[in-house]
């Protein structure tokens, strides 16, 4: 059965690749047209050359939030043209509806129903069948950093080699949500992240716990409120 990683240089897909033990010809890049998407790009051409690309522009439909609607539905098809297992780095703190459970067992229930079909599919006829992999799911942020810390990879190549930001700029801005996120788990893994954002993320943590709480992501408010005790020693 042939594996494919949707591989965006965030903190999730990297971790996932290196845990995985993903080549970078098993791992899948798409240009979405996006400020961040052309970020993560551009650091690719750096890391991982040899991964596959391809282009499926969707910024035109990025919404104010910065959330694509249905933007992982198109990327399991795109990856469907490759591969029957697909790899997604999603996380217990995740709250769009097409990183959970139901996306993953309705995707496969549309794959799986044309795979069956002669001529209509690149694996009909192999006996395979479509799985969607979310080997992080049940697990935060700041776990899965501990995991990648555990197996003895190192925590600057979570500055270099991944990146995690909506603003899209060189330097992360420090105070969006994906920065704020990366921010609360590398933290409470005790690196130090003195420089590595455009304005300390230091600043943001109490809104951004207030926004937490707000939309009760219950699985986040606990990591953010203890990176709140840990800055107030410093």
């Amino acid at each position: 059965m042939a594996r494919i990683l949707m591989y965006s240089t965030g903190l999730d897909s990297f971790i996932l690749k290196k845990l995985h033990n993903f080549k970078d010809e098993e791992c899948l890049f798409v240009q979405l047209g996006t400020d961040e998407n052309e970020m993560e790009e551009d650091l690719l051409e750096h890391q991982s050359p040899n991964v596959k690309s391809a282009f499926m522009p969707l910024d035109g439909f990025e919404l104010p939030n910065k959330i694509i609607p249905f933007r992982n539905h198109f990327l399991a098809l795109m990856a469907a043209q490759m591969a029957t297992e697909i790899y997604f780095g999603f996380t217990a703190g995740d709250t769009t509806r097409d990183k959970d459970y139901v996306f993953k067992a309705q995707m496969e229930g549309i794959l799986n129903y044309f795979i069956g079909v002669p001529d209509k599919s690149p694996f009909a006829g192999t006996g395979d069948h479509y799985q969607i992999v979310m080997p992080f799911k049940d697990m935060t942020k700041v776990e899965i950093v501990r995991e990648y810390l555990l197996a003895g990879h190192k925590a600057e190549d979570l500055f270099k080699a991944s990146v995690s930001c909506y603003e899209g700029s060189e330097i992360p801005c420090g105070k969006c949500r994906s920065c704020l996120r990366k921010y609360v788990a590398l933290t409470l893994n005790e690196i130090d992240c003195t420089g590595r954002f455009a304005v300390n993320p230091k600043r943001y943590l109490k809104d951004f716990l207030k926004e937490s709480k707000k939309k009760d992501r219950k699985t986040e408010i606990k990591d953010i409120e203890k990176c709140i005790h840990i800055q107030k020693r410093f």
